[in-house]
C-alpha cells in the first residue's frame, strides 16, 4: 500500500510502498478514502514535536473510509462499514491504516467521505471545549478567537444550535464565511480590537493563543469561562476576577464521534472543504492555506 513516512527526524515526508497492517485487539482496519490535513500534521512534519510524535511514522490523524477488519472486542463498527474518525497516534495518510477502535464511528450519512474527513480533529475539539470544558448554556454570550479556522467554523455552527449568541473574531478574509455560518456578530482582527466590540462575556474559545489570552480577561464577567488551545493559562489571575480558565486537549471518544455525526446530519453543523489534493500532492497539501476558511482534505484512492 502506499503511505506518507517519515523514516528519521528531520527528514522530508515520502509517500512509499509499505506493508498493510494487521489490527490488533480493540483496533480496526480502514480502507482510507479521505484525510484531512491538520496543523498538527504540519508541526509533526517540520519535527517541532518529535518528542511526542517520534519518527518512524506514518503521518495523519483525521480519516474516513470503509472498514476491512476489526480485531477482538471490537463490536460497535463491522467490516463493510462506512466510518470516520480520528487516530489517538498517526497513520491515516495511507491507503490503509489501523485505528483504535475509541476513534472509529459510524460516518454522518449525509457526508461524503471528503466531507465526513474534515469532520474528526476540528469537530471533536469544537465538541469537547464548548460542552465539556467550558460547559456552554443557551443563552449565553461566547466569544471565538480565530472563529474560521477548522475548529472555529464548527464551533459557531454548534455553539448557535445551542442557542448561544455568538460572536466570531477572525482576520478579513472570513468576513463573509462566518456570517453566513450564523454568528451573531463578526468583529475584523485586522481593524478592530476586540474588547471594543465584546462586553459581558460569559464563555471565550480561543484557538490563537498569544496575548489574545491575558487580553480575553477583560472582557469576561465573573462566573465566566475561557478555555484556550494555547496551552498558557494563568489560573490564579482569572481565578482573582472569578474566572475559570483552561486549556484542553482532544481526544477521541465513539460517543463524541456519534454525537458529531448526529449534528451533522440533523443540518446543525455544514462542512466546508476549500482545497483537495491526492496523496502524492502532500508535501504542498501540508502548507496549503486556503483563504476564506475550509479545510484541506487528501482523497485517497
Amino acid at each position: 500500500m502506499k503511505a506518507a513516512r517519515i523514516n528519521e527526524s528531520g527528514q522530508p515526508v515520502q509517500v512509499v510502498d509499505f506493508p498493510q497492517p494487521t489490527p490488533g485487539a480493540g483496533e480496526v482496519l480502514v480502507h482510507v478514502q479521505a484525510a484531512s490535513v491538520n496543523p498538527i500534521d504540519r508541526l509533526i512534519a517540520l519535527g517541532y514535536v518529535d518528542a511526542y510524535f517520534p519518527a518512524p511514522l506514518t503521518l495523519g490523524m483525521d480519516f474516513a473510509g470503509d472498514v476491512v477488519a476489526v480485531g477482538e472486542g471490537v463490536t460497535h463498527v463491522k467490516a463493510g462499514d462506512a466510518v470516520y474518525g480520528m487516530s489517538p497516534t498517526t497513520g491515516t495518510f495511507a491507503e490503509y491504516a489501523v485505528v483504535k477502535a475509541i476513534g472509529v464511528a459510524l460516518k454522518p450519512r449525509s457526508l461524503d467521505y471528503v466531507q465526513a474527513a474534515a469532520v474528526p480533529l476540528s469537530g471533536l475539539s469544537a465538541w469537547q471545549t464548548l460542552f465539556q470544558n467550558a460547559h456552554l448554556k443557551s443563552g449565553e454570550r461566547l466569544l471565538i478567537h480565530g472563529a474560521g479556522g477548522g475548529v472555529g467554523t464548527i464551533a459557531v455552527q454548534l455553539a448557535k444550535s445551542a442557542g448561544a449568541y455568538v460572536i466570531a473574531h477572525d482576520k478579513g478574509d472570513k468576513a463573509e464565511l462566518l456570517p453566513s455560518l450564523g454568528a451573531d456578530e463578526y468583529i475584523n482582527a485586522d481593524t478592530e480590537r476586540f474588547e471594543d466590540r465584546a462586553t459581558d462575556i460569559d464563555v471565550i474559545l480561543d484557538m490563537v493563543g498569544g496575548e489574545y489570552v491575558e487580553r480575553s480577561l477583560a472582557v469576561l464577567r465573573s462566573g465566566s469561562r475561557l478555555v484556550t488551545a494555547a496551552m498558557q493559562v494563568d489560573s490564579e489571575a482569572a481565578a482573582q476576577r472569578g474566572i475559570t480558565a483552561s486549556g484542553f486537549q482532544t481526544h477521541p471518544t465513539v460517543e463524541d464521534l456519534t454525537s458529531l455525526a448526529e449534528a451533522i446530519d440533523a443540518g446543525k453543523v455544514r462542512l466546508i472543504v476549500n482545497q483537495t489534493f491526492r496523496l502524492d500532492e502532500l508535501a504542498t497539501a501540508l502548507f496549503a492555506n486556503p483563504a476564506g476558511g475550509g479545510k484541506v482534505v487528501l482523497t485517497i484512492p
